[in-house]
């Protein structure tokens, strides 16, 4: 330790090692790129459900709002 020498000794990266690895690197990129295409297409389609459920419930408003008023009239009539 004294003589200055590395306790792990000698480490020694090919080429081929770096190049392997920048391979591997690669791939997960294009994955996550996948996963996120993915998960912005399903965003997308739960956007457009809850929509859908919210134009339904305006939808049910103005209903119960026209039969509420509908008996409300039919009440006075009779």
């Amino acid at each position: 330790m004294s003589n200055g020498a590395d306790p792990l000794g000698v480490v020694t990266i090919t080429a081929r090692e770096i190049y392997d690895e920048i391979v591997g690197m690669r791939e997960d990129v294009r994955s996550v790129a996948q996963t996120q295409r993915d998960t912005d297409e399903t965003l997308e389609d739960h956007e457009r459900r809850i929509r859908a459920v919210e134009r339904l419930g305006y939808v049910a408003i103005a209903v119960t709002g026209l039969v509420g008023t509908g008996a409300a009239v039919y009440s006075a009539v009779k």
